[in-house]
């Protein structure tokens, strides 16, 4: 009789601690950043502790932005619609030949120059500034239309991670691959 109680008591745990499990959410905390563009609704940027990519929610659609802040280069930015998980523009070119620019896969080419100032820098679209940092902080900008809020977004999320640093407890993971196993 014992061992019936025992066995029941163990089964009954065993059902409940496998109930417990069966849907389990996994969700990384994320730093929010939220900022308001003209014409519509607040933007909410969620950006990994890790620093390696940010979520934006705008206008009811998501977006992730990816750029490598090792290098600090545009042509390692993407911007990923997160619906349909396809590549709406890339970043390419470099400051230093002059040729910076963002490509958006509809075909839209917006060129970028950097002019830097004594308090900061600002970067220069196709409509006028398109990002500006004085006195070590991001000043607003009004943007025109979607694909200037999204460029600019990139450079907001550009400078959170060169002002920031991971916490001790996030592992950075390289994106610099290396195959050592090739016969060159």
């Amino acid at each position: 009789m014992k061992q019936a109680i025992l066995l029941f008591a163990i089964f009954s745990l065993l059902s409940i601690t496998s109930r417990a499990q069966e849907n389990p959410i996994w969700e990384t905390p994320m730093h929010e950043v939220k900022f308001k563009s003209e014409g519509s609704d607040k933007a909410v940027m969620k950006v990994d502790p890790g620093f390696n990519y940010a979520d934006l929610s705008h206008e009811g659609r998501n977006y992730r932005i990816l750029y490598v802040y090792s290098t600090g280069k545009i042509k390692h930015a993407r911007i990923i619609d997160q619906d349909s998980k396809l590549q709406i523009a890339r970043g390419k070119g470099s400051y230093f030949w002059g040729n910076a620019r963002f490509e958006f896969v509809d075909g839209d080419i917006f060129k970028l120059k950097v002019k830097r100032t004594k308090t900061g820098y600002e970067i220069i679209g196709p409509y006028g500034i398109l990002f500006a940092v004085e006195n070590f902080g991001i000043s607003p900008v009004k943007t025109l239309n979607e694909k200037d809020f999204l460029a600019q977004a990139v450079f907001v999320f550009n400078r959170i991670q060169s002002t920031q640093k991971p916490p001790a407890d996030v592992i950075y993971i390289s994106t610099n691959a290396y195959n050592f196993n090739s016969d060159q």
